[in-house]
């Protein structure tokens, strides 16, 4: 009876093995990185037809209105740095949000390669200066069905701001696989 237990066990392993059940690596990612210059718009003092917020995964740039199809918003606060609002900090209470959480990282837009797993600040407002680098994490409801997990992530910098016009001009790289930490160009291994 050992003996039979012993071989299902070792043909169980084997299916698993060959299937890449076992092995986290075989997951292939189904997307190259996306890697943009968008340009936004301050959601308060311009046209409400401008992009004022960023659908993180597909990196497109949208104007804000009450179907709320965004990730996070942008705004300029008196001092002209550029404010970021999640989703959840925008809509209505009874508009249904996402989780999307926030990270400002001292490092460069090109020193950070991998996006961490902790740290992030859930439905809040982070202030993004010149200079600094903003991690976004967020929870993806067409994830769920991800061996990897629900979130999508990305990173985002300020080039520049040209306050008379309401403009912000952004560097982003977004990792559109569920799951993947990835954050450098090409199509992510992890």
């Amino acid at each position: 009876m050992l003996e039979r237990h012993r071989a299902l066990l070792i043909a169980v392993v084997a299916a698993a093995a060959q299937s890449g059940c076992s092995d986290p690596a075989a997951i292939r990612a189904s997307f190259s990185n996306l890697e943009v210059r968008r340009t936004v718009y301050a959601m308060n003092g311009s046209a409400i037809t401008l992009p004022s917020a960023v659908s993180v995964r597909s990196t497109v740039g949208v104007p804000i209105d009450a179907s709320f199809q965004f990730d996070i918003a942008f705004d300029l606060d008196s001092n002209g740095v550029v404010q970021v609002y999640t989703q959840a900090r925008v809509a209505s209470q009874l508009a249904p949000t996402h989780r999307v959480g926030l990270l400002v990282s001292d490092l460069t837009f090109d020193a950070i390669t991998r996006a961490p797993v902790a740290g992030f600040v859930y439905d809040s407002v982070a202030a993004l200066p010149i200079g600094k680098t903003l991690l976004v994490d967020v929870i993806e409801q067409g994830c769920t069905s991800s061996f990897l997990g629900v979130n999508i992530r990305a990173k985002i910098a300020v080039d520049s701001i040209v306050p008379a016009k309401r403009g912000i001009y952004l560097h982003v790289l977004s990792n559109p696989n569920c799951g993947f930490r990835s954050l450098v160009q090409g199509t992510p291994k992890d």
